[in-house]
């Protein structure tokens, strides 16, 4: 069953940012974009899922 995750839309001057630091660090900006978000949260820790903060639907519905 393939799986859809959430891929969030970036401003674009965070994009020419992480593109600029990148290359700076001759690294790829998704690497860089993950190890920034990561250290950001606290990644010495193992990252935690949070609840859904959608109220659940009925029994057998999927909340879309």
């Amino acid at each position: 069953m393939p799986r859809t995750l959430y891929s969030p839309r970036l401003s674009d001057d965070v994009v020419r940012a992480l593109y600029r630091e990148g290359q700076r660090r001759r690294m790829p900006m998704t690497r860089l974009a993950d190890l920034l978000l990561r250290e950001a949260l606290g990644s010495d820790t193992a990252l935690t899922v949070l609840p859904d903060p959608r109220p659940a639907g009925p029994p057998g519905r999927a909340v879309a």
